[in-house]
């Protein structure tokens, strides 16, 4: 009997070739590629170093200067009564970053995470927005239903929907005003800045940051 070799087909013998990337995945590995670059940036010390030097601007100074009035003891006093309205309403503009990083974050971070609903409404609006800005970072626009639209439009939109469904809205408008509560007798009770007082003394800790660099 007379036996046939039949070889096998070419593409069983050779193996496929898996060197270049399959089609429509080229955009997400350089996507990967650049998140790798930027948290290998955020490790290295000339990050840190340019971060240290964020924090001694004139912008960091100024707010250094205002804490620093906010909490001077010298500078309370028991107000008359047609002082109380002008205190509040100057010192509430005045100190507003001070009053917002004293109490209305602390507020607003145990007000999301007293509720499961919350704190899943706050992980949706993040996903949504590093969906947007992260994966899709090169697209001008995201298709919902077959329609392109912009994405600032789309994040808002989907952010304010997730905030009417999980009740985030009025959790932080109650958040608000008990941190404006808090936040009132400060207000009432501390001297009016001057005027310019603050933009001098932020002009003399400008001076002396250098003056403290030379003799150093």
């Amino acid at each position: 009997q007379r036996r046939e070799h039949r070889t096998a087909p070419s593409s069983l013998i050779y193996m496929a070739d898996f060197s270049q990337p399959l089609p429509g995945t080229a955009g997400a590995l350089d996507n990967n590629g650049s998140v790798k670059e930027t948290l290998k940036s955020v490790l290295t010390r000339e990050f840190w170093r340019n971060a240290a030097e964020s924090l001694s601007s004139e912008k960091a100074l100024r707010y250094r200067t205002l804490a620093k009035s906010a909490l001077n003891p010298l500078e309370f006093s028991k107000p008359a009564q047609a002082e109380v309205l002008p205190r509040v309403i100057s010192n509430g503009f005045k100190f507003l970053p001070i009053y917002t990083v004293a109490v209305g974050v602390p507020l607003a971070l145990y007000t999301l995470l007293s509720s499961w609903w919350l704190c899943i409404g706050a992980f949706a609006i993040c996903g949504t927005w590093g969906f947007a800005y992260g994966m899709r970072r090169e697209a001008a626009s995201l298709d919902i239903a077959g329609v392109p639209v912009p994405k600032p439009l789309a994040c808002g939109g989907a952010s304010l929907l997730l905030m009417l469904l999980t009740g985030m809205i009025s959790a932080f408008a109650y958040a608000a005003v008990l941190g404006a509560v808090v936040a009132l007798p400060h207000a009432a009770l501390h001297k009016v800045p001057e005027a310019g007082g603050f933009d001098e003394e932020s002009a003399a800790l400008n001076a002396a940051i250098p003056a403290a660099s030379i003799v150093a």
